[in-house]
């Protein structure tokens, strides 16, 4: 797969055969492939940008696309440890998955990408590949998208809508493939570099894809010769359908929870001050309710909203970090704040500039040229 660190290898995940070239799919049973590293040693590259923090077992690659994904925090909320996913650029754990495919396209040279709507995953790769590959992101029902979605994804220069199955000129790349779960699994890394003291890891599982990869990600640590000792737990929804990819990953746990369960804890987050899908909230639950548990969420933090300066809350961090330091890139800026997205971050500082709140001037910086942000006086 590349030139440097542990050989690599594809593995299906159903019937077990070994494959020493880029197959996702093993042609034998339909089974999903995964890469495994029969030599590889756990180390981490403190220098390497945001996952690839870990690349001595992600794939050998010889370009890295990284907008500063990973590395999210870990707080308590209530009882519960929660690691804040919202914290990733997009504001999803997608983009470490994007991270991975967009290395991928970008060292193999791939013009063209593929792939059908899947809710955050698909803003989130469109976001990642936009300057490096056209996406083409098929939809089945048009109707089922929202303002948002369609406002990210024609934002983007390179992404394209459209239905039926797309071009068959563009590499296919949907959710679940060997590339995401990889990106996936460092937060199982994540877990294990911090040493947290619980027992458990409570994933909200919607895919499953999630809790397969975190779970591959603590077995790979285990083959790698590092001891985690993590319980992987799905939180689902009473009366949803079983997800077919934890039939691979029969160690991980599932735990229901009922519709009701689900509500009061949004409702109880909602009157901290806490935003979040109901989705999270069940991993949340599961995780109050188990204990000694750190739950993967997204969660975010109320602030009032003017239709005119937009975000009051961000607006007025921004004007602090700026007053404090002078200036400030916007990774910087959005580094400080833990409950914003970088997209958000990026959206009010250019309408800031544009009412002439603040102002920016392009420096190099290390090779390479980098926006900074001042106040106007």
């Amino acid at each position: 797969m590349g030139r440097e660190g542990p050989s690599t290898l594809l593995v299906c995940s159903s019937c077990g055969r070994v494959y020493d070239g880029e197959v996702f799919t093993c042609p034998s049973c339909g089974g999903p492939t995964v890469f495994r590293y029969p030599d590889g040693r756990f180390s981490i590259d403190k220098r390497g940008p945001g996952i690839w923090r870990y690349r001595s077992l992600l794939p050998k690659l010889e370009s890295v696309v990284s907008k500063g994904e990973g590395l999210t925090p870990v707080s308590r909320l209530e009882s519960v440890l929660i690691k804040n996913e919202q914290r990733n650029p997009t504001g999803t754990y997608s983009d470490r998955a994007s991270s991975v495919i967009a290395s991928y396209v970008l060292s193999r040279g791939i013009p063209g990408v593929r792939t059908r709507f899947e809710e955050d995953f698909s803003n989130s790769l469109v976001h990642y590949l936009d300057g490096i590959s056209t996406v083409e992101v098929v939809v089945d029902d048009p109707l089922s998208l929202d303002y948002s979605d369609v406002a990210s994804l024609i934002r983007a220069r390179s992404a394209r809508l459209t239905c039926g199955e797309g071009s068959p000129d563009s590499i296919h790349l949907g959710y679940l493939n060997p590339l995401t779960v990889e990106g996936l699994k460092t937060i199982a890394f994540e877990i294990y570099e911090r040493r947290l003291g619980v027992e458990r890891v409570v994933v909200p599982a919607r895919t499953g894809l999630l809790a397969y990869s975190i779970w591959k990600g603590f077995g790979d640590l285990e083959e790698a010769g590092a001891e985690p000792h993590y319980e992987v737990v799905a939180a689902s929804v009473k009366g949803a359908e079983r997800p077919r990819v934890l039939d691979l990953a029969r160690s991980v746990r599932i735990v229901e929870v009922d519709g009701g369960e689900v509500l009061e804890s949004l409702v109880r987050l909602w009157r901290r001050g806490v935003t979040t899908k109901p989705l999270s909230a069940s991993a949340f639950t599961v995780a109050e309710s188990l204990g000694s548990s750190v739950a993967i969420v997204t969660i975010g933090f109320r602030a009032p909203l003017s239709g005119r300066s937009g975000n009051v809350g961000l607006r007025r961090e921004i004007v602090r970090i700026l007053g404090s330091s002078g200036e400030a890139t916007a990774y910087e800026i959005w580094k400080r704040l833990p409950v914003y997205t970088l997209r958000g971050t990026y959206k009010l500082l250019e309408a800031m500039e544009r009412r002439g709140e603040i102002y920016s001037e392009v420096r190099s910086r290390g090779g390479r040229k980098v926006r900074y942000y001042r106040l106007c006086r």
